[in-house]
């Protein structure tokens, strides 16, 4: 394991198990929908390339990019890039996947930016890793594979200043 790196906190076998409970889940809930999958680039990329490959309905796909991150440290607010295709989503029940709940500022950013088209039959979310912690947001996840520490991950498609995302496992960086 890398020297910046701490313990596995969820392995490579166990991602794959949360995934296709999560896919399950998710498939009986679209049946007979319109779905459309906007994963949060570029972490939410993973997480959303593994759950479309178990999916047992058909969907779109669709990305937004959310910067919310410096390093370590959380942005005071966070911005979209790319939602020009939001007008574009009549009649299409939208999933909103990323790969943590963190602060929630992301899940709310995104579901209330979807929300203000009317013409969009459900907004919903799903995340691999919630954090526990407490939040003061408006919109939490449907669908969430695991309750996790509040501590800084990587692996999975979260990073640290862009390293790290390619790990099949997420683990915790290092403190120093």
């Amino acid at each position: 394991m890398n020297k910046d790196l701490d313990q596995v906190v969820l392995s490579e076998e166990s991602i794959k198990s949360i995934i296709e409970k999560m896919a399950i889940s998710i498939s009986e809930d679209y049946r007979n929908m319109n779905l459309t999958m906007i994963p949060i680039m570029n972490g939410g990329l993973f997480m959303a390339v593994d759950l479309i490959r178990k999916l047992k309905v058909s969907c779109q796909i669709e990305s937004l990019k959310v910067n919310s991150y410096f390093g370590k440290e959380q942005m005071e607010e966070s911005k979209i890039f790319g939602a020009e295709f939001m007008a574009c989503l009549d009649c299409r029940d939208v999933l909103i996947v990323d790969e943590i709940y963190d602060s929630g500022k992301t899940i709310d950013l995104v579901t209330m930016e979807l929300k203000t088209n009317p013409k969009i039959n459900s907004v919903r979310s799903a995340v691999l890793l919630n954090k526990n912690k407490k939040r003061e947001t408006v919109y939490h996840p449907n669908y969430i594979g695991v309750d996790v520490a509040n501590e800084f991950l990587v692996g999975y498609g979260l990073d640290y200043n862009g390293r790290y995302r390619d790990l099949p496992y997420v683990c915790c960086l290092k403190t120093e």
